[in-house]
């Protein structure tokens, strides 16, 4: 099975922890989330930090329902080329926090790394998820959006996404949503 981009690396977990992890940015990870450009600077999608969470919740887990992220931080950016690797600590109790910086040795202490999400993670109720279905939604969401459009806007407050992140194809705007 190929080794998930953002969880390259199992590392030994410290005292209080129920799974550590760390990916260098170079490589698989920046090839991800190089197309996420803001100021010039590649950045950790916030995306990214949930899905880095719950792919290490369910590493070491059963649970068959999926992963409900809850009371999520984003607490600073991560610029992909200034730091070594991304790690993400699942501590006992269900919270996680991903961090960056200099691997001292093959290992950071969790104390030297700077924290950019936090967190907690547990199993998903099977019956908490529902199907939403798109047409639906589209229907109640009379005005169309130009997708063109709403990237030329992302670009001219500084978020420049390239071809891997140009995915919304058509967009419609309602009272209070959108689809």
């Amino acid at each position: 099975e190929p080794t998930h981009p953002l969880l390259q690396r199992r590392l030994p977990s410290p005292a209080g922890a129920h799974a550590l992890f760390r990916s260098p940015t170079r490589g698989a990870l920046r090839a991800l989330v190089a197309d996420h450009v803001v100021r010039g600077r590649i950045v950790f999608p916030g995306a990214a930090y949930l899905e880095t969470a719950r792919a290490v919740f369910s590493a070491g887990s059963s649970a068959g329902a999926g992963v409900a992220l809850g009371d999520v931080f984003f607490l600073q950016p991560l610029a992909v080329g200034g730091a070594a690797g991304v790690q993400c600590a699942l501590a006992v109790g269900g919270g996680f926090e991903v961090r960056s910086g200099e691997a001292q040795g093959g290992q950071a202490e969790l104390e030297e790394l700077e924290v950019h999400c936090s967190g907690r993670a547990a199993a998903a109720e099977a019956g908490a998820w529902r199907a939403v279905e798109a047409g639906s939604a589209q229907r109640r969401c009379a005005a169309a959006a130009d997708a063109g459009a709403l990237y030329s806007a992302f670009a001219a407050v500084g978020l420049a996404y390239g071809p891997a992140f140009r995915t919304v194809e058509a967009a419609w705007a309602g009272d209070g949503e959108a689809a």
